[in-house]
């Protein structure tokens, strides 16, 4: 087994697991369960969301299916070993201990119960439920090995662009994740389904938390006299900014989201941080604190060169370094 098999095999196996014992669960309770279930319960443990018994098991295996399969395909194309992993795995096997005894719970106490409206789910049950998580997270952290931190990849040789005494510039371009278009789609989809299914508020957060997903799946990098500007392209909020007197130098390099920066999004991993929607061509400062800032972009090299032009022209009216020449 090569390290690409092991890995998908460790990430995507607590998510088979969880989905083998809803199934072996189901199956041993069929015959005793009513319907409609009982599915949804407030502080007070008594029922007050149902949905048909069918459509809970397709509801909790189609989750477990899509996080498996996920989790899989993110293990199975990183490049780094289960050391960078970690935090991924802790997470996979957390969420499937949750889900993985959640669900059966929902059926044992669903059977033998004439009217689902008579269902309670005592609420010792919630606490039984996130020691599951905690133990499971627990056991995919070590499983992973130790976390090794990912040294960066070769930056490329500082560039600048020429410009003349009162010439401006600036550079953007837009840049989307498929993977956090993808995952918020999903889970908008799932929420909308469980929102009709089972109960308004099961589904409502879920469906609320993937459209918001799918507004930041995107992000526009604008490089101007102000600095570098990263807002999402529809929206334009939140904004982050890194100004030009905090830029010691721009380079551009390659970076794999999941080896470098353990995942999609806004990652901070010691020395660095940054804005990370796809493995390939970033744009890397190096910033006056001595830490890293990475944003992923197409033509990065470009937007690096006019970035050191810019603080170099800046030094300058400040009477600081004279701008290096242009290469």
């Amino acid at each position: 087994m090569n390290d690409s098999q092991r890995r998908t095999l460790v990430i995507g196996l607590p998510s088979a697991l969880a989905c083998a014992a809803v199934l072996t669960t189901y199956a041993a309770l069929r015959d005793r369960l009513p319907d409609p279930l009982a599915t949804h319960f407030p502080a007070s443990g008594k029922a007050d969301g149902f949905s048909g018994a069918g459509s809970f098991l397709a509801v909790a295996i189609t989750l477990l299916a899509v996080q498996c399969a996920v989790f899989a395909v993110l293990a199975h194309r990183s490049s780094r070993g289960m050391g960078s992993l970690r935090l991924m795995a802790a997470f996979a096997y957390g969420v499937s201990g949750l889900l993985g005894y959640a669900f059966p719970a929902t059926l044992f106490v669903n059977a033998d119960v004439p009217d689902a409206a008579d269902v309670r789910f005592p609420m010792w049950q919630l606490a039984v439920a996130l020691a599951c998580a905690l133990t499971a997270g627990g056991v995919g952290w070590l499983l992973a090995g130790a976390d090794a931190a990912p040294a960066p990849g070769p930056a490329g040789v500082p560039h600048r662009l020429p410009l003349g005494n009162g010439e401006a510039a600036s550079w953007t371009r837009t840049v989307t994740s498929r993977v956090l278009l993808a995952a918020g789609l999903g889970l908008a989809g799932v929420g909308a389904v469980l929102a009709f299914t089972v109960n308004p508020r099961s589904g409502l957060p879920m469906a609320v938390v993937g459209a918001i997903a799918v507004l930041l799946s995107g992000c526009r990098v604008t490089v101007d006299r102000r600095g570098l500007t990263v807002s999402p392209p529809v929206v334009r909020l939140p904004r982050l900014r890194v100004p030009l007197g905090r830029i010691e130098e721009a380079t551009s390099r390659r970076v794999d989201a999941v080896g470098d920066f353990g995942g999609w999004g806004y990652r901070i991993r010691p020395g660095r941080r940054g804005v990370v929607l796809r493995s390939g061509d970033a744009l890397c400062l190096r910033l006056s604190t001595g830490k890293e800032f990475v944003v992923t972009v197409d033509d990065a090299r470009t937007a690096a060169a006019l970035l050191n032009t810019l603080v170099d022209r800046a030094r300058a009216e400040r009477g600081g370094d004279r701008p290096a020449a242009a290469s």
